[in-house]
């Protein structure tokens, strides 16, 4: 195996910069000259093998020729600016980064001019950027204000390095790898579309759809917010850092996975169902008071309420979310129907473990035919394994496997062959790149 290094990261951020195209085909920011890049993605690599009381480094920096950062709507991004600026070194970057929180703010490095000769950083202040993103990333909202319109350099762990283009992923180096992903994380979970319609159907007659909105949009929406609200709940078991796996099952496939639940929940009222029910119906509420409103001119208060009540529902239905995600800290798995009711959690999985599983790696986008490869599923730990041999037994279910170092597997059944994919990604499907 060749491993990749901070230089290689450089080229391909150069590589892509500038022919990346944005959503809205926004100007790209100025970038450091290649020479100073590379200079910040090594320090920047170097600092993420310090330790802090224990624990691995974690910082984003923002880098840009000026202190003044625009986002990528508008206005300025708020900067908390150093009276005397630092160099930019590993022990600097150790020195700072336990006083700024890595998902709301930034360390603030100034750089040359983009067609510059010169190599000089220095970090000149912090940057108040907001929670929005990282929580529309981990799925825990579902619209997110604009991103700081300039190189990020968010550093996750040790030699775990993303990159950002504004709100757009533009390269990642994580264990030695470049890592490239889809650009919506929506397309990682298409082969377990028939499983997500499932959800959606148990769920259509609950949810009230707006009569002038087209019913393909409404559906869409519908979809999507689904597979957010599952993914919320996968990265919740990444954010507190113990574990665990979620098995996701069509609704009335449960009795094919072969579990032993040791805490099953009341087959009544499910708080995450109900509460997306209640988010659901509260975007579509608003959706329909802007189109009655932009056809009248009337009801502006109604649709500033709507907006209000949307937004809480939004973050009651996150919240709901974050309590199924904890439950996985349970030894065994966390069994989730695809209409998004707890099944129960703690559950064995019970199978034979001497009868062999063939896995098939996906490498590429999940839905071409290709001849994935043949894995030991053996050499992966018991976790992985016992979900390995789950899926393949049952019918209509997928599993999200995520390991102590944040890792998340994905697994699931394609043409009676078991496939899983590792380090998928598990962004907000609403956002692009993220």
């Amino acid at each position: 195996m060749s491993y990749a290094f901070p230089a290689d990261l450089a080229e391909q951020v150069l590589a892509r910069w500038h022919t990346f195209v944005a959503r809205h085909d926004q100007p790209a920011p100025p970038l450091p000259p290649p020479a100073c890049l590379r200079l910040i993605l090594d320090t920047a690599f170097f600092a993420s093998f310090s330790r802090e009381e224990r624990r691995d480094l974690r910082f984003v920096l923002c880098c840009a020729p000026t202190t003044v950062i625009p986002r990528e709507g508008e206005g300025a991004v708020p900067v908390m600016r150093f009276e005397s600026p630092r160099p930019l070194t590993p022990e600097t970057l150790r020195s700072l980064a336990p006083a700024v929180n890595p998902t709301s703010a930034a360390l603030l490095v100034r750089v040359p001019e983009e067609d510059s000769t010169s190599i000089a950083c220095e970090i000149a202040g912090v940057l108040n950027v907001g929670s929005h993103l990282a929580r529309a990333r981990s799925g825990r909202a579902f619209y997110h204000r604009p991103s700081v319109h300039a190189l990020l350099v968010d550093v996750r762990g040790a030699g775990d390095i993303h990159i950002y283009r504004g709100g757009i992923k533009l390269a990642m180096l994580e264990s030695g790898r470049l890592q490239d992903q889809l650009a919506y994380s929506g397309l990682e979970f298409l082969p377990i579309s028939d499983i997500l319609a499932a959800g959606t159907d148990a769920l259509r007659p609950r949810i009230q759809r707006p009569i002038p909105e087209p019913s393909r949009e409404s559906a869409d929406f519908e979809w999507t917010a689904l597979l957010n609200t599952i993914l919320c709940i996968v990265n919740g078991v990444k954010e507190h850092e113990h574990g665990g796996t979620v098995l996701l099952v069509a609704p009335g496939a449960e009795t094919t996975l072969p579990v032993r639940t040791k805490f099953g929940v009341d087959d009544g009222p499910c708080m995450v169902t109900d509460r997306f029910i209640d988010f659901v119906n509260a975007r579509h509420r608003l959706t329909e008071a802007r189109a009655t409103y932009a056809a009248t001119g009337g009801g502006r208060e109604g649709v500033s309420h709507l907006k209000n009540a949307t937004f809480v529902a939004e973050e009651e239905l996150a919240d709901a979310a974050d309590l199924a995600a904890r439950l996985s800290a349970v030894d065994g798995a966390l069994v989730l129907r695809s209409d998004l009711s707890v099944i129960g959690f703690g559950a064995e999985i019970v199978l034979d473990t001497t009868q062999r599983v063939d896995a098939f790696e996906v490498t590429g986008h999940p839905l071409r035919s290709q001849d994935w490869p043949v894995i030991d599923s053996e050499r992966f730990g018991m976790r992985h394994r016992s979900a390995v041999r789950c899926i393949a037994s049952a019918e209509a279910a997928a599993a999200f496997v995520v390991s102590q170092d944040g890792t998340v597997t994905f697994m699931w059944k394609q043409d009676g062959r078991l496939l899983l994919k590792r380090h998928v990604n598990t962004a907000n499907p609403n956002m692009v790149g993220a």
